[in-house]
């Protein structure tokens, strides 16, 4: 019996360690699959089926979107149209409850001539950008976070680009797997031969 409550006890706190502790979702709410802001003309061409959420320009009157990610794998697109050196970026807020791989690719709009450069601001790491592209950045622990794309930062005008995040859970490894199944057989085992 003893084993049994071990096995469930390293049933439940194995998942916990890896995962973290559960965050209120906040206000935009939890976001499963693909998402894409509503902002400038034309969206990101691979944005077929993506949920509309508010535009993520971030100039002095607007809020930033703010969601949480329900994985396990989310796309997360984008739209900069830059007109001058003061606008346009695209911020957002995002929670994750599970650590997760982030990765950012851009590029520029058909028929720009001025290309598409900027700086990918993020918790990891601040990601110069120009031309078209893409770039793994790291894995995030559980937690909120806030994220930019700036393409302000080079002073290219008259740019219109398009971005992409893409947010993939990572995995528990398979060695917390094995641990958890033979943990499991081992209860059942010697519950079995007691009975």
């Amino acid at each position: 019996m003893r084993i049994l409550s071990l096995a469930i006890a390293a049933a439940v706190a194995l998942p916990l360690a890896f995962t973290g502790a559960a965050v209120a979702a906040p206000a935009s709410g939890l976001i499963v699959g693909d998402i894409s802001e509503s902002g400038p003309s034309p969206r990101h061409p691979d944005d077929a089926g993506a949920a509309l959420v508010d535009d993520f320009s971030q100039v002095s009157t607007d809020g930033n979107p703010s969601f949480t990610l329900a994985g396990p794998v989310n796309h997360i697109f984008g739209t900069i149209r830059h007109r001058n050196n003061t606008q346009y970026k695209d911020a957002w807020e995002m929670t994750i409850t599970k650590a997760t791989k982030i990765a950012f690719s851009w590029m520029p709009h058909e028929g720009t001539t001025g290309g598409f450069d900027g700086t990918f601001f993020n918790p990891i790491l601040n990601y110069v950008f120009g031309g078209t592209g893409s770039t793994t950045i790291g894995v995030l622990a559980p937690g909120t976070y806030n994220f930019s794309v700036d393409a302000t930062t080079h002073g290219t005008p008259e740019q219109l680009g398009h971005w992409k995040v893409s947010a993939t859970v990572v995995p528990l490894p398979a060695g917390g797997i094995l641990l958890l199944t033979a943990l499991g057989g081992m209860a059942l085992y010697r519950s079995r031969r007691k009975a």
